[in-house]
């Protein structure tokens, strides 16, 4: 087996290991080419919901699936090593046994009969089992040091024992933190050595549990997944549910506090960092991880200027109080550059302005009254022309001719930037409880009793910060509010050269797009994914291929770029405005719920805090309260 791969910056040779007896051999090489052993396609399975579980006999992950390949999905069979390594035998067999089965299921034919393959099957199993069983391969070294953990991203095994230990105690969290599993491969290769590390770090982790299976299943041009949809009003909104995670046993750390806030997001993590600051004790719950839902899901848009279905008869309402969160998301956009100083972390933030193009001459008069209405609230933009965003964007379609840019915008990567709000309310005094769902709320004297699995804590303050959850949460109080989720999806492409120096949106289309750091355009835009029967968000192939259109038609080269990976996150949705202060007729009760989510995420919590101690709302804050409702 291969021990050692040596040299300094490149490779300059391999030491193999005889597996009977240790001897160890050298040899010189340029180029060291191991196989990783084999494991079934899950991806194609898990989309059509079919269940996982570990094989007992080979340890690997696979589909669930009887001996003739059928599924406990109607209508789904699996034949061959995509439901399990078996080689071509046990192939041949399931193949004639599962096209029986369907055959039968459509009301085809009798398939006549099956009893030779069911006992060649039968034959090769045994012959496989007895193989696996004189040949079985010594447990593999685990991956220790420098060693490359995550070829797509370049993950050490280093780097994810440190995240392990600092708090990634599943698969997902792994993944946000460190990127394993972002690449083009998709966790293919790395997924099992993350797993393990979890697993000798004492965090099982359950096949439920894994990454959430999305399109594509492996990278697709973008030209070739495209299509045109119409556009649409709204969001469509989806109830949130409970997605498989951790249960654990450890009581929680506070019995009673000052505040409790609910929803471990930027704006609750935001909210105990600031509450925690100004002296008060604080206990953060939430029923999955820190950033997990939203935060830790949405694009990193530091949008400033509205977004076209914000505007105009696309609008929820009139419009008049998007227009006057525009000043708000330039004072949070403030906070966050200032949040990124003081703590002296790298929330990978830059203000790269913002342009929102315009093929038309009924669009371009949208844009003027846009930057109209913008101006009168103090925020800056201007209708350019074609040759302007030339220079801003050469790669621009020849479509566009005017634009309206805002210099203020920008981008901001929500997976390094809660991570270290947390740990500053942590240092702050702040005890924030993961995997600590609230399962009720009852009212006893001047107290809040707050029920987890973890046991009670009481507190004359809460705080409901809980995203597309919260209406869930208020309903334990007996009160309503008007917040619900709506999913919706992102799209990142394989690295590419330098396309998208700014953030780019469109005055008639759902688009949103920016470039990361590692040349990868980041593709959004609000359209909407669904909620599976697993409480996971999955994504609509129709809002994929749109979205992807609407990307290539505004920018041309994207339609030769790969999809390498898609995701869905629950949003909130509310009327377009953020919904901060008191819940009428509950005493001590603050609602904290951003629009346009994490731009607004600390300053919403930040606000939110001070008026759940003080009892008193920002003046200018008062038009996003519970009142305009009431």
């Amino acid at each position: 087996e291969l021990s050692e791969v040596y040299g300094d910056d490149r490779a300059n040779g391999a030491e193999l290991r005889a597996i009977g007896t240790g001897r160890t051999r050298r040899f010189d090489a340029d180029i060291v080419a191991a196989g990783d052993g084999f494991a079934p396609q899950l991806e194609l399975a898990r989309l059509l919901g079919v269940p996982i579980i570990t094989d007992p006999a080979l340890g690997h992950i696979r589909p669930e699936r009887t001996i003739d390949g059928r599924t406990p999905i109607v209508g789904v069979w699996i034949a061959g090593d995509a439901g399990g390594l078996g080689g071509a035998e046990i192939a041949l067999c399931q193949g004639e046994l599962s096209a029986a089965g369907a055959l039968d299921y459509i009301g085809r034919t009798d398939p006549g009969d099956l009893s030779k393959p069911r006992q060649n099957l039968e034959r090769a199993n045994r012959f496989q089992s007895a193989l696996w069983d004189l040949y079985r391969a010594p447990e593999r070294m685990t991956p220790t040091g420098a060693t490359i953990l995550c070829r797509c991203e370049y993950v050490s095994a280093t780097t994810a024992c440190q995240a392990i230990a600092e708090g990634a105690h599943d698969p997902a969290v792994l993944k946000r933190l460190t990127r394993i599993g972002m690449g083009r491969c998709q966790g293919r290769y790395c997924l099992p050595q993350a797993l393990r590390l979890l697993d000798e770090a004492g965090y099982a982790t359950s096949p439920e549990a894994l990454f959430a299976p999305q399109i594509p299943a492996r990278p697709v041009s973008i030209g070739a997944l495209s299509a045109e949809k119409p556009e649409w009003g709204g969001h469509s909104e989806s109830a949130p549910a409970m997605r498989p995670g951790r249960q654990l046993d450890r009581p929680l750390a506070l019995k009673s506090a000052d505040l409790v806030v609910i929803g471990a997001g930027v704006t609750g993590i935001s909210a105990a960092l600031f509450a925690a600051r100004a002296g008060a004790s604080v206990i953060c719950l939430d029923r999955g991880q820190v950033n997990g839902e939203a935060s830790g899901g949405n694009a990193g848009s530091l949008h400033l200027q509205l977004l076209s279905w914000d505007f105009g008869n696309k609008a929820v309402g009139d419009g008049s109080l998007q227009l006057r969160t525009l000043p708000l998301q330039q004072e949070s956009i403030a906070l966050w550059q200032g949040l990124e100083k003081e703590l002296g972390a790298n929330f990978e933030m830059a203000i790269t302005g913002g342009l929102m193009v315009a093929e038309n001459s009924k669009q371009i008069s949208f844009l003027e009254a846009k930057v109209a209405a913008e101006a009168r609230v103090g925020i800056q933009t201007q209708v350019i022309g074609a040759d302007d965003i030339r220079k801003i964007i050469p790669a621009i379609s020849d479509a566009i001719i005017a634009a309206a840019w805002c210099p203020g915008e920008g981008k901001i990567n929500p997976l390094a930037a809660t991570p270290p709000l947390a740990q500053a309310a942590r240092a702050a005094g702040a005890v924030i409880e993961e995997f600590a769902p609230v399962s009720g709320i009852v009212r006893e004297g001047q107290d809040y009793i707050v029920d987890t699995p973890r046991g009670q804590v009481s507190a004359q303050r809460i705080m409901i910060a809980a995203g597309g959850w919260s209406f869930q949460i208020a309903q334990m109080l007996g009160a309503s509010l008007p917040i619900r989720g709506a999913p919706l999806q992102m799209i990142v492409t394989a690295p590419a050269p330098p396309l998208v120096p700014c953030l780019l949106a469109h005055a008639d289309r759902h688009l949103t797009m920016k470039q990361n750091a590692s040349g990868s355009l980041i593709i959004g835009g609000a359209w909407p994914a669904a909620t599976g029967t697993s409480g996971q968000s999955e994504i609509l192939p129709e809002s994929l291929e749109g979205n992807l259109w609407v990307a290539a038609h505004t920018v041309p080269q994207v339609a030769s770029l790969q999809v390498i990976r898609s995701w869905a996150a629950m949003n909130i949705d509310i009327d377009g405005a953020p919904l901060i202060g008191p819940l009428p007729g509950f005493d001590g009760i603050t609602v904290a719920a951003t629009a346009n989510g994490y731009t607004l995420g600390p300053l919403m919590g930040r606000e939110a805090a001070a008026a759940a101690l003080s009892g008193r709302l920002r003046q200018d804050l008062e038009a996003f309260s519970m009142t305009r409702f009431t």
